[in-house]
Order: C-alpha cells, then sequence, then structure tokens
C-alpha cells in the first residue's frame, strides 16, 4: 500500500474506494484487460464506461501490479473510441467492444441546422404510422400485417443508414470518459508512461471537439448532468492544451448555465437522486480542478444551491427523496444513485448503509476523490425526523426529444412531507420520457417497512422506460391527497395507465375501484377512468392498478382523472 493515496483519506473516503474496488475486481476480466457489464444480467459484454473507473480506483489504491492493470484497462478504452470526424458520433467511445459501429456516410448532419434530429425522428414516426394504416388491412398472400410490426421493420430499416442515437452509439461516454481521464491526468500522469498519456491526450482532444460539435448544433440535447460534465471537460482540457477557443466556450456556457439556475434555483433534471448523483460528482470535479477562480465560483454557487433543493424534499425518517421525479429509474434512492454516498460522506457512520453497494458504484473512487461540501444550514435539515411541510418549487424541464427552442417548460412541483409519508407530483410537464414520475406516494408501516406508489403508462405488455408522444399529466400533492389530470392523445395508439405499488407484504387483496388498503396505509380513490385491471406483480411485493387506454381512431383525445386520499 506504500504510495497509496487511501493513506491521505478519510475513514469514509477509504471505506468507498475499498468497497467499490472489491466489486469491480470481482467483475475483471484478466483476457479482455475490462470490466464486464453486470448490469445487463448476462455479463458477457464489458463496458467501456466501467472499465474507466475501475482504472481510477486502480491508480487511487496503487497495490502491488494495480498501476499495470491501470494501464491496461486505459489502452482498451483508448481502442473503442470512434475516430469519425465527419460523423455526428466522433470522439465518443462504443459502450462496449462487442457493440457493433454506427452506420458511417448517410447522415450529413453538419449541414442541417438545429432541430433536425427532432424533425428526422418526428417524421419518421409519423411514415410508419401511415404505412402502417395503408398496410393495416391485408400484407402479402392475405396475411394482416400488424402497425407495430410495421413501425418496427421501417426502423430497423432506418438504422442501418442513420445512426440511431443511445442504440448505436452513447453521445454521452465523451463526457463520462474525458471526466475520468481528467481525474487520472490531473493525479497519476507521472505514474503513466509518456506514450499512454499521449494517447489519452490525442483522444481527449477528440472528446471535447466532438461533445462542443453537439453542444452547438443541438442535434442531441444534453441533459443537466451531461451540460455540467460538457462545461467541466471543456474548461479543464481547454487549460491544459491552452486553446483559447474551448476556454472561452466553456466560461460562456459556465455564464449561460447560471443565468438558468437562477431563474428558479432549480435544475433541469428536477429532483433526481440518479442525476443528481452525477451532478454533485461533477460540481466536486469543478471545485477541486478548475482553473480560474470565476469558473470555481459558479460551481460553488450551484454545488450549494443544489444541496438546498435537495434538503426541501429530502424526507430523513424515510431515508429518500419526494417526487416528483423529472427523469428517475427507481422510487428507492440507494437503488440507483450516488445520493447515499454524499449523504455517508457528509455524516459518517451513522448513514454507511446508505452507501452500500449498487448499479453506480464503480463512480465512488472518483466521489472520494472530490469529497463533499454540504452547507451547514443545510446539514441541520437532512438528519432527524422532517418537518411536517407542504413544498412548492418551480423547474424548466429539457424535453430531449421536441423540437428545439419549444422544448423547455416551466413546471410546479409540490410535496407534502410527514413523519411516515410523502407525496410528490408536478404539472406542467409535457416531457415524453418514461423516466418522469409526476405523481408518487412513499410511506413507512409501523412495522418499519417502506413502500412506494407511481402513476407510469407504456404500451400494452410493453415496458414504462420508453418515450411516448400524446400522454401527459397534471398532478398536484396535498396534505394527506394526491390529484392527477391525464389527457390522452396518441394518435390511435393504446396504453396502459396504471399505478405500481410496492413493499413488503404488498398484494391485490384488498384493492377495489373505491379503496386501496396496503401495509401502513388505505387509500380512498375517486377515479374518471375505464374500470381497472389489478394484478400482482414479480411474484408479489407489487400490484399493478391498471386503466386501459384503447383509442377506436387516430383522432380521439381521452381524459382521465384520478384523486387518491390518505384514510
Amino acid at each position: 500500500m506504500a504510495g497509496s493515496m487511501l493513506e491521505q483519506m478519510t475513514r469514509e473516503q477509504v471505506f468507498l474506494v475499498e468497497q467499490a474496488m472489491e466489486e469491480m475486481d470481482r467483475h475483471y476480466d484478466e483476457e479482455k484487460r475490462m470490466l464486464r457489464n453486470v448490469e445487463d444480467g448476462r455479463g458477457d459484454r464489458h463496458s467501456t464506461r466501467g472499465s474507466a473507473h475501475y482504472a481510477v480506483g486502480l491508480l487511487i489504491r496503487n497495490g502491488e501490479e494495480d498501476v499495470e492493470r491501470a494501464c491496461a484497462v486505459l489502452d482498451q478504452v483508448l481502442k473503442q473510441q470512434l475516430d469519425a470526424p465527419d460523423e455526428i458520433f466522433h470522439g465518443t467511445f462504443k459502450t462496449s467492444p462487442q457493440a457493433a459501429e454506427p452506420p458511417r456516410g448517410g447522415y450529413p448532419w453538419k449541414r442541417f441546422g438545429p432541430g433536425f434530429a427532432y424533425y428526422l425522428t418526428s417524421t419518421l414516426e409519423k411514415i410508419s404510422g401511415h404505412l402502417a394504416e395503408e398496410l393495416g388491412a391485408e400484407g402479402e398472400g392475405g396475411q394482416h400485417v400488424g402497425g407495430k410490426d410495421v413501425e418496427q421493420a421501417l426502423t430497423r430499416a432506418a438504422d442501418r443508414v442513420i445512426p440511431p442515437v443511445w442504440r448505436s452509439y452513447d453521445p454521452n461516454w465523451r463526457e463520462f470518459i474525458a471526466c475520468a481521464f481528467a481525474m487520472i491526468l490531473e493525479h497519476f500522469e507521472p505514474q503513466l508512461p509518456p506514450e499512454l498519456v499521449r494517447r489519452m491526450d490525442e483522444a481527449m482532444d477528440k472528446a471535447v471537439t466532438g461533445s462542443i460539435d453537439r453542444r452547438l448544433s443541438d442535434a442531441v440535447p444534453m441533459n443537466t448532468n451531461i451540460e455540467l460534465m460538457h462545461l467541466f471537460i471543456v474548461h479543464y482540457y481547454g487549460h491544459r492544451y491552452g486553446n483559447e477557443a474551448w476556454i472561452r466556450h466553456a466560461d460562456h456556457q459556465a455564464e449561460q448555465f447560471l443565468e438558468d439556475f437562477a431563474e428558479f434555483g432549480t435544475l433541469a433534471e428536477f429532483n433526481s437522486t440518479t442525476y443528481y448523483g452525477v451532478d454533485l460528482t461533477v460540481l466536486g470535479l469543478i471545485r477541486q480542478y478548475a482553473r480560474t477562480d470565476r469558473f470555481k465560483a459558479i460551481g460553488h454557487t450551484i454545488e450549494h444551491g443544489l444541496w438546498e433543493t435537495i434538503a426541501l424534499f429530502y424526507h430523513p425518517g424515510l431515508e429518500n427523496m419526494a417526487g416528483p421525479y423529472a427523469r428517475a429509474y427507481e422510487m428507492e434512492m440507494t437503488a440507483h444513485s450516488s445520493m447515499g454516498v454524499f449523504l455517508y460522506l457528509a455524516f459518517g457512520e451513522r448513514l454507511k448503509h446508505l452507501a452500500a453497494v449498487n448499479c453506480e458504484t464503480g463512480h465512488d473512487p472518483m466521489i472520494a476523490l472530490v469529497g463533499v461540501d454540504v452547507p451547514e444550514q443545510v446539514k441541520r435539515k437532512l438528519l432527524g425526523e422532517p418537518e411536517e411541510r407542504l413544498v412548492t418549487r418551480r423547474y424548466r424541464e429539457l424535453c430531449e426529444r421536441d423540437q428545439p427552442g419549444k422544448n423547455r417548460f416551466v413546471c410546479t412541483a409540490t410535496a407534502w412531507l410527514e413523519r411516515n409519508l410523502m407525496i410528490g407530483a408536478c404539472s406542467g410537464s409535457r416531457n415524453t420520457n418514461g423516466q418522469l414520475h409526476p405523481a408518487t406516494m412513499h410511506w413507512r408501516s409501523g412495522a418499519g417497512g417502506r413502500y412506494s406508489l407511481r402513476l407510469i403508462r407504456r404500451e400494452p405488455e410493453g415496458g414504462w422506460n420508453t418515450h411516448l408522444r400524446g400522454y401527459s399529466i397534471d398532478a398536484a400533492a396535498s396534505p394527506g391527497k394526491l390529484t392527477a389530470a391525464v389527457t390522452l392523445e396518441t394518435g390511435g395508439k393504446a396504453l396502459d395507465v396504471y399505478f405500481e405499488v410496492c413493499g413488503p407484504g404488498v398484494t391485490a387483496a384488498n384493492v377495489s375501484p373505491s379503496v386501496w388498503t396496503f401495509p401502513g396505509l388505505s387509500l380512498r380513490v375517486e377515479a374518471e377512468a375505464p374500470e381497472p385491471i389489478v394484478r400482482e406483480r414479480d411474484g408479489g411485493g407489487c400490484v399493478e392498478i391498471i386503466y386501459p387506454y384503447r383509442p377506436v381512431s387516430p383522432e380521439d383525445v381521452s381524459h382521465m382523472a384520478f384523486q387518491l386520499k390518505v384514510t
């Protein structure tokens, strides 16, 4: 352990690094010199981003052969970079060496103005819809051609010509890996072979160039966490390479970000424990490694303002953030988030259980290095039982699949928090993303079990984590009550609008159209909606209360309304 950075770290920082490294060591593939991707449940692919994070941890630990392994890992990560100056994916990295190369030469994206990607996507959706109508009666040989089959076939054909973002490449890997490389170059450059450093610098030139092109074109809009990473990497590498144009770009964009933040003191990815964890990591990078006082001051203002908002919606007793969530995967803060790690760093052993291993643990060595900066007045709000309160905040969302210039709607978030209950809701959102959770509840039973409820949607037998147009919710939280008005104008697409309720002992036994009784909570329900279908899921512990929407024609417009009152 001689020469390890662990020797200069606090007990909490050491714990985070050692726990993360124990987890990542288990998934290291000696033959491929990369981490296996275990998030997909198979482990037959490798993770480029995860491997970059592993290299950070190896260099921090600096045990026997760790530096040599880190160099081998970085060599493999560098081999995954896409070098294609005329393509939209230039400078990003393949998510895995097993991933296919995105198609080249069919999309001269630099010739088009902002919003082209939106128009291209929406046009393909309209074409597939009309094509489905044309072929819906009968196909070849008298076989019925389903609309969904037509849509999927057209999508597959288009994907062979136009590189589909998220499916053929992930633009965000530029920013994630560039942040990890910045930390490595900042702390460990003298320990690395000069040739490897040269290749890393060459890769960062491509990554930052591609990131700036993406930002200026707005072809693929940047959500908050990516925008913050963009600011940091352009600033950091601009100073490293003496690139004045990059420095000016970063300074201008940072001032604009601060101005946008000052409107409501909130971020577009509002109340998201998943993305707040990334935001706090990047703000820590700015705090530690920014090269100018002004850039650091901007980061400091945003970091402290973010903690103020977190304290408003955080429930110390339930150890979770109240909804609504502008973007979220899970209802539990510790399931897909680093927020618990930051609280552990701030408060020590009493909150160590919040820093348990999850799918974000690979980020923990970076978090350990940048640390945490919680304002003193906020710390008091994050401990003990919460004050009974009704919270209202506004935020300006980003609808990343909508027309630039018309995709930043002002939303109003409301939350009610009391001893064993919190309710969250938002109105004004027009986001198509299934990660929007505009109507939520959390509670704790007398036996200590924790429970959650959320209102979501999906195509019949599909998944909720998709983009769907023509569906919106305006919801409000008040003491002991959640209301939600749903508008459905889907162009003829069927949807399931449903409440998902999860927690220990949750069953369908005591769910009727007007009364829902679960451990620790009973709700009186008023619904202007079709008769619900109630079913248990995953072998128990989750119940779905489904209100099916089955339009007759593409012109159909429908509304549902719900009132859930705690009794």
